[in-house]
């Protein structure tokens, strides 16, 4: 996460959700969470079109070009922008309110487990970083960009198909 975003962004989205609880429309934790899945998603919905549309190579086939043709291909500093704005956004929707919502449902007396588990299965995540790489090195970058989008895609699904119950446990 940018820090700058987090600092600038986390009271505005605050502002947001107070806005709609007042107006009597919260929008529950498991709902923000696949709402987050969706804005990370729309982040690699930017980054595929933009790379499609700029035709960049493989990793593989960009590092074999000449110097100056490869600069020439190089994104600009907005498009790192957009990009940080989306995924950072997302991230403030997933990752505290998910260590939150956790520590809401479990147990009492498991409570420090399972948020453990949770931040467990971030790290295992992370793990998988490796594949972005070996991705990009075979294909167009587009390609990567876009298994990246139908995977936040799946999830957010997932988890917006889960919403109702996830809702009744919270109440629970």
């Amino acid at each position: 996460m940018n820090p700058f975003f987090v600092i600038v962004l986390t009271p505005i989205i605050m502002a947001i959700f107070a806005a709609f609880s007042r107006k009597g429309k919260e929008v529950s934790t498991p709902r923000k969470i696949a709402i987050g899945m969706g804005i990370t998603g729309i982040a690699y919905l930017f980054l595929t079109i933009f790379s499609a549309s700029m035709g960049w190579a493989s990793g593989v086939e960009f590092r074999a070009m000449p110097v100056a043709e490869a600069e020439g291909l190089k994104a600009g500093w907005w498009v790192l922008i957009l990009t940080y704005f989306f995924l950072t956004v997302a991230e403030l929707f997933i990752s505290p309110l998910g260590l939150s919502f956790v520590s809401k449902v479990a147990p009492k007396h498991m409570q420090g487990l399972c948020q453990g588990l949770w931040l467990g299965a971030t790290a295992i995540g992370n793990l998988f970083i490796f594949v972005g790489p070996l991705m990009y090195n075979a294909w167009p970058i587009w390609k990567c960009w876009m298994v990246f989008l139908c995977i936040c895609l799946v999830a957010m699904s997932v988890m917006l198909g889960m919403v109702k119950w996830l809702e009744k446990i919270t109440k629970a």
